[in-house]
């Protein structure tokens, strides 16, 4: 038997750092990036008797984990038990205290024994650490989204909620997106598409609409009338596979087809969302070497040459910006309420360590066969999930905030200087380069607009608007996402 607490202060009252651990995504929020688990069931509550299933992986082998909350006191104290899981014994117990009207603190205390108890004591210390950066990014999470959450909305867990819409939620950023809405308390409508492969598990207070059924008009229109905002993040990967025209036609039309039907639908509303936030990408430049890229910086072909994603990306924002812009149905001649406003979300690399482009580089890296690709000069622009997810309400709820921002960090790094960041975060060298011939032989016409083009891009824009990032700095980003001390 052994036992594990963490304490942490937060500046909020006990009431708000209570109220965020009973928001429905919060437990989603919760967990570590670099564990590879996800909620199967819950029912999001924090009350006796309530089960949370998580399902984790060891390699393709998966293992359900059932935990049971056995006890609540509200604004003091909740405890949850594994009932199912490799642990010998697992009792969590959650207790929070009033230091203050505006300052709280939160204790983490785990009961736990390990399997083949008393063989397995040997392996405490690194159990231990475990736990230690478990809770510390529980922590700071929970933190960050409480600061946040104040500073956007000024007054958390309201009797009147926010309310969005986002299309494309099943991506990684979407879900993200979705988690931290709910956790903030705001509401949620989501687009089904009908050709999901199955039906996924959304934190509870999230309603699907589906796009059947709404080109039909045959759903409920109350539902979409009169949001705060809408969020789309339609389009498939661009790294998904090598590149052909057939790919390179999916990418196009993904991206503007979808965005072009989303503001028609949207149009066609009696109460519009106010708010469009559409999603892009820095690979609207093309390659630009080390000059440096503001919002203002010119994305015409005479400056961003012939290059395929900055062509999709001028398509993709000349669509978005006609949101702003709604046709006059038959002889109506009386404006809108409230005049309709775009936000476009120029998107860096977005890190997170089970998917997305740093994924692909962890191996390499852990194995001591990282370093630099082509000759490393170029800049690499990037962004923590958290902050990306964080950006996209920001531009959603912001009233000041029109036009196209750049969603990348301040830390503008050249990509030997990110490798040798992410090499000295692992303990591994990086010193392999990666020649930009393979790259091109390896990955052909993509090499060269995702890992070769340089795209300095700034992000005074967005920090002028009022948003605070979480993580400016790639260290600090890359020893969250991947619990390193």
């Amino acid at each position: 038997m052994a036992l594990f607490s963490l304490s942490s202060d937060f500046n909020c009252p006990v009431e708000t750092l209570f109220a965020y651990h009973e928001q429905a995504g919060a437990i989603d929020r919760l967990i570590p990036p670099w564990e590879p688990a996800q909620v199967a069931s819950s029912n999001d509550s924090l009350q006796v008797g309530s089960i949370v299933e998580v399902d984790n992986w060891l390699g393709p082998l998966k293992q359900r984990w059932i935990a049971e909350h056995t006890a609540l006191i509200h604004n003091e104290l909740f405890v949850d038990q594994l009932n199912q899981s490799p642990f010998a014994k697992w009792v969590h117990s959650h207790r929070f205290k009033a230091l203050n009207a505006n300052r709280s603190s939160l204790s983490d205390e785990v009961d736990f024994k390990l399997p083949l108890d008393p063989l397995s004591r040997i392996a405490l210390p690194w159990a231990k650490n475990k736990l230690n950066a478990m809770f510390r990014f529980r922590h700071q999470i929970t933190a960050d989204d409480i600061s946040f959450g104040q500073s956007l909305l000024k007054n958390l867990y309201c009797s009147t909620p926010k309310r969005i819409g986002i299309s494309g939620a099943s991506g990684l950023i979407g879900r993200r997106t979705v988690a931290l809405a709910r956790a903030l308390g705001m509401e949620v409508v989501r687009l089904e598409r009908t050709n999901q492969s199955a039906r996924s598990r959304w934190p509870r207070g999230v309603q699907s609409v589906s796009l059947t059924d709404w080109t039909k008009g045959t759903f409920h229109k109350a539902n979409v009338e009169n949001l705060d905002a809408w969020i789309h993040l339609g389009g498939v990967g661009i790294a998904d596979r090598r590149w052909n025209n057939e790919t390179k036609q999916a990418i196009r039309q993904s991206r503007t087809q979808s965005t072009s039907q989303m503001v028609n639908l949207l149009h066609q509303l009696d109460a519009p969302p106010k708010c469009f936030v559409c999603a892009s990408g820095v690979g609207a430049f093309g390659n630009r070497n080390d000059e440096i890229l503001s919002e203002q910086s010119s994305i015409e072909p005479a400056q961003t040459g012939d290059d395929f994603l900055a062509d999709v990306a001028r398509e993709w924002e000349q669509t978005a910006k006609q949101y702003s812009n709604p046709p006059k149905r038959g002889s109506e001649l009386t404006p809108l309420r409230d005049p309709l406003r775009f936000a476009i979300a120029r998107f860096g690399m977005v890190l997170h360590p089970r998917d997305g482009a740093l994924s692909k580089l962890l191996l390499p890296f852990k194995l001591g066969l990282g370093g630099p690709v082509g000759s490393g000069k170029q800049y690499w622009p990037w962004v923590h999930i958290d902050d990306a997810a964080s950006i996209l309400l920001h531009l959603a709820l912001q009233p000041n905030c029109q036009g196209i921002y750049h969603v990348t960090a301040p830390d503008a790094l050249t990509n030997k200087a990110f490798s040798q960041t992410l090499g000295r975060v692992l303990h591994r060298p990086a010193i392999l380069p990666a020649p930009s011939a393979a790259m091109r032989l390896l990955l052909g016409e993509m090499a060269d607009s995702l890992l070769l083009s340089s795209v300095r891009a700034t992000t005074d824009r967005l920090i002028e608007s009022g948003y605070q990032f979480r993580f400016p700095k790639l260290d600090s980003a890359l020893r969250n996402l991947l619990g390193a001390n």
